[in-house]
């Protein structure tokens, strides 16, 4: 298409003709871009996904949820053993099992279906079907459609370092072992206290 000949028409039309062209040339550029964009796929204006962002929005909460329960879990009991009589400053290392696991609730459905055929000689038969189906409750909100959680369980403490000034002393050792054990249900050997280098 020779675009300077159809701007010359336009200058030696009329003003009507010239209304005219004008709409025609606004026509001729929108079948352009729809043409180009139908060939390459790519339009040329761009979208966004509100499912994947509120996907990414929902991965990162649940990584800062994690994240600050476990500085909750630290600074708790970095607290809690520093009451006991001897100890002085402590540090502490612990070691999650997984991530916080989300119990969806669910809508379950049986059915038993029982049969009874008789035969040509009077003999009963009973025939008996059940049928169990499951389904996970969704809810709606803001972000999207989503899993009714009945129940969260937070991470699982699966092993514990402490270090602290005083546990040179193997009372004060021993007494700190037995409090993390008993606090996060561990066996003694998945708690490891040492000396608070001086």
């Amino acid at each position: 298409m020779d675009f300077s000949k159809l701007f010359q028409k336009l200058k030696n039309s009329s003003e009507g003709a010239k209304t005219k062209n004008l709409i025609l040339i606004c026509l001729t550029f929108i079948f352009i871009y729809i043409v180009f964009t139908f060939f390459t796929n790519k339009p040329m204006i761009p979208t966004f996904s509100s499912n994947q962002n509120s996907t990414q929005q929902s991965d990162s909460t649940d990584k800062q949820t994690r994240q600050q329960y476990e500085d909750e879990q630290k600074s708790q009991l970095k607290n809690i053993l520093k009451q006991i009589e001897g100890v002085g400053n402590v540090d502490v290392m612990i070691t999650f099992e997984s991530d916080e696991t989300k119990v969806p609730a669910v809508d379950t459905n049986s059915q038993k279906n029982t049969n009874e055929t008789t035969d040509k000689e009077g003999g009963k038969q009973s025939n008996s079907q059940e049928s169990d189906s499951s389904k996970v409750v969704i809810t709606s909100n803001s972000s999207g459609n989503e899993p009714l959680i009945v129940k969260t369980y937070k991470p699982k403490v699966v092993g514990v370092v402490v270090v602290a000034e005083g546990s040179e002393n193997s009372k004060i050792k021993y007494d700190i072992s037995k409090a993390v054990s008993n606090l996060y249900n561990l066996p003694m050997d998945k708690v490891n206290v040492y000396p608070m280098k001086k």
